[in-house]
């Protein structure tokens, strides 16, 4: 059963078809092991008839997991389309890539260049991977970011046969859906991963010197400034600023900066 696109599917929004769309989605939700919640996921694919999906759980890195590897083997795309992807970041610079590390909501692209709409033209090896994309019977991809702490962005897409309006009208519709697929499909691979989440304790584990440290750092201070500001020494505002790094699972400082921005710790301008 395919989501009816139009009027006749925006007066039906309430209908079996979105009912059964909340019901996959759920599913995904509550399965415990990748077999059901891929399961599940095929089942929702096949109600926007995009049967074919990719998957990643950062749209930003540049290393090939594989996690995400497997699934669109699994999937059913072809090697070459794969192996096109990992090498040389060209997923990076695919435009479903691209739109999903500023986009909130789902969106469509089409992966031919006449509905790009002023985009500019595929070139070099994204046109390569989207004519075999094409190739395989795909003319649009749904595109769903899920947003994350710590600023990742993972990615759920779903090939299909529509053109771009089609499938636009479909992210429109079954949007609320899509999205709780879209998260809890990388919730679960993340469990699977052990990936480590954001949790609002170990944020509160800074102590409040730490806390004033890191607000500084934020507005641009450098280390004398921050001391002079706290009326503590250098080494000791070095000293709060490594623990945060460590609490925050940061890299650096300036990554530390970043986790604490996206989480809503600090502000970057000085009030």
């Amino acid at each position: 059963m395919a989501v009816r696109r139009g009027k006749k599917a925006k007066e039906g929004a309430g209908g079996a078809e979105l009912a059964a769309l909340q019901a996959s989605a759920l599913a995904i939700h509550e399965a415990r092991g990748l077999a059901a919640a891929e399961a599940a996921l095929s089942g929702l694919a096949a109600l926007i008839a995009m049967p074919r999906m990719i998957w990643t759980p950062d749209a930003a890195s540049p290393v090939q997991d594989a996690a995400a590897e497997g699934f669109m083997r699994r999937q059913g795309w072809s090697p070459a389309i794969i192996a096109a992807l990992s090498e040389g970041g060209v997923a990076l610079r695919m435009p479903l890539n691209i739109r999903c590390r500023f986009e909130h909501m789902p969106f469509a692209i089409s992966l031919y260049d006449d509905h790009r709409r002023h985009r500019r033209p595929y070139s070099g090896e994204q046109k390569e991977v989207a004519e075999m994309m094409r190739g395989e019977g795909f003319n649009a991809v749904l595109v769903v970011p899920v947003r994350l702490p710590l600023a990742r962005v993972a990615m759920l897409g779903f090939a299909g046969p529509q053109v771009l309006e089609e499938a636009e009208e479909i992210a429109a519709l079954a949007g609320p859906q899509l999205m709780l697929a879209g998260h809890a499909f990388t919730a679960l691979q993340d469990r699977l991963a052990k990936r480590s989440g954001s949790h609002e304790e170990d944020r509160a584990a800074l102590t409040p010197r730490e806390r004033d440290c890191l607000a500084l750092a934020a507005q641009g201070f450098r280390e004398t400034e921050i001391a002079e500001r706290n009326g503590i020494k250098p080494t000791t505002v070095r000293y709060h600023m490594d623990n945060v790094v460590a609490k925050l699972g940061a890299r650096t400082r300036a990554h530390a900066v970043a986790i604490a921005a996206q989480l809503g710790l600090v502000t970057t301008r000085e009030e």
